[in-house]
């Protein structure tokens, strides 16, 4: 049924949820109903997007990276340059004033720090299943419901992270999220003969560099080809991007969702349809999939 206007989804009237144009928004939605399920490709980042920022005692949600660092092996001298190198990117990445171009460079360069302090460690395998079982209820409340409904109807789902490719398998496998439909593009580690991490497996990828431009030629893109409407999400402003690259796609809802730094809400504005300030759920996405059929 055609949307008339966003109070036919109530979870877009809630007090935390912002739209920059509401009249382009219910056009998006009504392309996406006339569409149905079958034109429809889900593409989304996983640290803090498919994770929650925090829990409801205020503590912080691990990051794909930070599930590594915690694993009881990794040594203290990773965890200490790990530190160091958040503190000076961290504010950088959250900086509202600082323009996409100048935060790229930084970014770049400290994913290439942060990839080089990984050489020599090994590959704690195991130890990162258990903190994929540690993970179970850090996942933002309608992801297990988003996720059954999209598999149910052979909607693929697209996991794009810059983060740590082992650590988003080992989180999604645990709570039964790695799903036929699901196909995961993230920075997996390449290891020697004694399962010692050399470095990461092709192009690093990093906040402002994805784009499903990466999945081009793969058994992915032949899965998508066809399916030109996408609902996009993700917590950071280069996530805006990730749908970039797929010449096809035709109608793009992307889905913001800011856990900090109220002062950063005009910039996502401008880049994604929906901003959801301190979301701990999905249940706005579940409302927009009710109505496609």
């Amino acid at each position: 049924m055609k949307l008339l206007d966003i109070v036919d989804i109530p979870e877009l009237t809630r007090p935390n949820v912002h739209i920059g144009n509401t009249p382009l928004l219910i056009e998006k939605i009504n392309k996406l109903i006339s569409g149905g399920h079958r034109k429809l490709q889900i593409v989304t980042d996983f640290d803090h997007t498919l994770t929650r920022h925090k829990m409801d005692d205020g503590t912080v949600v691990l990051t794909s990276f930070g599930m590594f660092r915690e694993c009881p092996s990794i040594p203290q001298y990773y965890k200490d340059e790990d530190t160091r190198l958040s503190g000076i990117y961290k504010p950088i990445e959250a900086d509202p004033h600082m323009n996409v171009e100048e935060k790229i460079k930084h970014m770049i360069d400290w994913y290439h720090a942060a990839h080089d302090i990984l050489k020599g460690v090994k590959l704690p395998r195991n130890e990162l299943a258990e903190s994929g079982i540690k993970m179970r209820n850090c996942f933002r409340l309608g992801v297990q419901k988003m996720m059954a409904w999209s598999s149910e109807r052979a909607v693929p789902v697209l996991v794009f992270s810059a983060g740590l490719g082992e650590s988003v398998v080992a989180a999604l496998r645990a709570s039964q999220l790695l799903l036929p439909n699901v196909k995961v593009v993230s920075n997996f580690l390449a290891t020697d003969e004694n399962d010692a991490i050399i470095g990461i497996k092709g192009e690093v990828i990093h906040t402002y560099n994805k784009n499903e431009t990466a999945i081009k030629g793969t058994e992915y893109y032949d899965l998508v080809k066809e399916r030109d409407n996408v609902i996009l999400m993700g917590d950071n402003i280069g996530d805006a991007g990730m749908a970039e690259g797929m010449d096809h796609c035709d109608t793009v809802i992307k889905v913001g969702f800011l856990g900090h730094g109220a002062d950063n809400l005009p910039n996502y504005l401008k880049h994604f349809d929906i901003v959801l300030v301190d979301e701990h759920s999905v249940d706005l996405v579940n409302a927009i999939l009710k109505h496609v059929l």
